[in-house]
């Protein structure tokens, strides 16, 4: 009887170790997802916190862009991070909340950029209905904000312009342009 409790016992072990060993081989296989790796930029994950403010240097810049590019590399490779690059080089108007919404876009399409993954650009979010009334109240902080001209600032040339020539890419001065 002991030898067969033993063996049974013996058996257990086995399969426990298995399971562990198979657990460790996942977790060494989780990625980041990009929402982590916003947060971990600085930056709030939610693209209606920034909703109706325009490209501020304030909710973006290119430390922030750096940071992110950083851990998409680390995350999904080479590749992904150099289509990040392409996308921040073509969003017209580089608002945080028409940022955020593309930049799960591309995550969404797999790192692959196209640009039918940029945002509608119009720098507004409500985010989604919880029903607690955040929502509506968001959606009236933009409305006043869009009403005051907040959603016309542009400040997408100093928000990308240091980031995007530290990997290679140099654009044009906008025909009008504020420096900061």
């Amino acid at each position: 009887m002991y030898k067969l409790i033993s063996d049974y016992n013996e058996k257990i072990y086995k399969l426990f170790i298995i399971c562990v060993n198979e657990e460790n081989k996942m977790n060494l296989e989780r990625r980041m997802d990009v929402k982590a790796i916003v947060n971990k930029s600085g930056m709030s994950e939610r693209p209606e916190f920034y909703s109706g403010r325009g490209a501020t240097l304030s909710d973006l810049n290119s430390e922030i862009l750096e940071k992110i590019y950083q851990e998409i590399n680390h995350e999904y490779g080479e590749e992904a991070s150099n289509n990040f690059v392409q996308m921040v080089s073509e969003i017209p108007k580089l608002s945080a909340t028409d940022f955020l919404l593309t930049l799960y876009g591309l995550e969404a399409n797999n790192w692959k950029y196209n640009k039918r993954i940029l945002s509608n650009q119009k720098g507004i979010d409500v985010g989604p209905d919880m029903g607690d009334g955040v929502r509506e109240f968001i959606g009236v902080n933009t409305i006043v904000s869009y009403m005051s001209g907040g959603n016309e600032m542009d400040k997408t040339y100093p928000i990308r312009s240091e980031f995007l020539e530290s990997h290679g890419i140099t654009q044009s001065l906008p025909r009008v342009f504020t420096p900061y």
